[in-house]
């Protein structure tokens, strides 16, 4: 355990200890004595939230969140994709609906740690849904002028 991390809880056991006193002094009615206490209490725990942690630990949460954040992002783009190749749909998207929700993904993206490799590949994906799009808005055309 770090200093920094034993400090932290040093001033969050004061704090909370300080509370509790501050607690029986209001009930045996001596208010400036409980006030100071809770006044105490609140520096203490205050002070036991605003220390900076160690580099080389939040360098590490860092990573962890980077990689976390990245899965979240792959898996969200390939449930959107998903969802516009028609998994669970019973009409076709259309291509107003196509580029609303690239469009939407593509801002979410950006703010995410994915690889070019991995945004190249949801924009394949993407684009061969429009194209099938496409070609079904074609057959459907040319079904409508057969008729008459």
């Amino acid at each position: 355990m770090s200093l920094d991390r034993f400090l932290r809880w040093v001033l969050f056991s004061a704090g909370i200890i300080t509370v509790i006193f501050a607690g029986y002094m209001f009930n045996i009615k001596r208010l400036p004595e409980a006030s100071m206490c809770l006044s105490l209490a609140v520096g203490f725990l205050c002070f036991a939230t605003r220390i900076k942690r160690d580099k080389s630990e939040s360098e590490s949460d860092s990573q962890d969140s980077s990689n976390e954040l990245h899965d979240m992002a792959a898996l969200i783009a390939d449930i959107a994709v998903s969802s516009l190749q028609n998994i669970g749909r019973t009409i076709p998207p259309t291509t107003k609906e196509i580029n609303e929700l690239e469009e939407k993904l593509n801002h979410f993206l950006d703010a995410m740690p994915l690889s070019p490799e991995e945004r190249e590949e949801i924009s394949d994906r993407i684009e061969s849904v429009r194209n099938r799009t496409r070609r079904n808005e074609g057959g459907r055309a040319i079904l409508r002028n057969s008729r008459l």
